[in-house]
């Protein structure tokens, strides 16, 4: 954090009360040179006890939101959030009220008084509060629907998943059990897509799970590519872990548990060890708005791959 404000006063203490959720401030992008403008969305202590900050980039996508340490932020440009009918207050009019504030104490204090005369002094300056957010802030995708909002689902919580051969970084928040967000990996089956806690419980899962391809019907194959239509209602486990996994991805994704009125259509790739999931669509059963697809997915180690994948005879199913 940089610790000085334009006059050159130390005011590193003071500047913490100021790093609240929904302030702006230019931030320093992890192992680069590059200041851009961010927004504190949570803040929590380090494992070494230094303060971190959850910071959402301006006009960047979400998936590049990360925790950054103090010595990042440049406090000296704080914007802070505005209540209604409030006016800017700028960081260093704050902390100069908040220093005449301190010596107003020091000198009552000494003259004896006490803390109850003191807040009936005739002066009008009083420490000046840092205005709370007016609810959610309305930047990043949270601005098309705020009436749903919930801050923990704006923080990535899952560190890495590894499914198959490939461990890929999350993009987004999915609601997967807390206990397993705690971890630095999570271990999903590639067949059934189930989640464990390590490598241990992945391979004896897997001398117990049945699958080799996604359960339902084969409606597709040409050479090493197949396609498997899915009822969510017929196969809701393994509908609502593909859920799970493709909110990791797909940001505005909503649904998670209620499969039922849903069809999924999951591509694989063959080969020796069974058929491999690289990504899915959805579409509801009976549409009332008449709405072709609901949600499509490749997953991110397939996705330079994938454009000649989906077939004619397969696309003609969003149609």
């Amino acid at each position: 954090m940089k610790s000085e404000l334009t006059n050159g006063s130390s005011i590193t203490n003071k500047v913490a009360l100021l790093l609240i959720e929904g302030a702006r401030l230019p931030v320093r992008k992890r192992n680069t040179d590059d200041w851009i403008e961010g927004e504190i969305v949570a803040k929590r202590a380090g494992e070494n006890g230094e303060q971190e900050f959850y910071i959402h980039y301006i006009d960047y996508n979400k998936r590049l939101d990360e925790w950054v340490l103090d010595d990042q932020l440049d406090v000296s440009k704080i914007k802070l959030p505005q209540t209604k009918n409030s006016r800017p207050v700028s960081p260093t009019a704050m902390l100069t009220t908040l220093n005449k504030c301190n010596r107003k104490r020091k000198i009552e204090d000494s003259n004896g008084y006490s803390s109850s005369h003191s807040a009936s002094s005739d002066t009008d300056e009083s420490p000046i509060v840092p205005p709370t957010p007016i609810g959610p802030p309305s930047t990043g995708s949270l601005n098309q629907n705020q009436s749903t909002y919930d801050g923990l689902t704006r923080i990535k919580n899952v560190q890495q998943i590894e499914m198959g051969r490939a461990r890929m970084t999350p993009w987004y928040f999915s609601p997967y059990p807390q206990e397993l967000c705690n971890l630095p990996v999570i271990y999903i089956c590639e067949f059934c897509l189930k989640c464990l806690k390590s490598k241990q419980c992945l391979l004896r899962h897997t001398t117990k799970c049945k699958l080799y391809h996604p359960p339902g019907n084969e409606i597709y194959r040409k050479n090493n590519i197949s396609v498997f239509e899915i009822d969510g209602r017929k196969n809701k486990s393994y509908a609502q872990n593909l859920c799970l996994l493709a909110k990791l991805f797909l940001d505005h994704k909503t649904l998670y548990y209620d499969t039922d009125p849903f069809l999924f259509y999951v591509m694989t790739e063959y080969d020796a060890h069974g058929l491999h999931m690289v990504g899915y669509f959805s579409k509801e059963k009976e549409s009332s708005e008449d709405y072709n697809v609901a949600c499509i997915l490749t997953l991110p180690c397939h996705q330079k791959k994938v454009g000649s994948y989906w077939p004619p005879e397969v696309k003609g199913l969003r149609l």
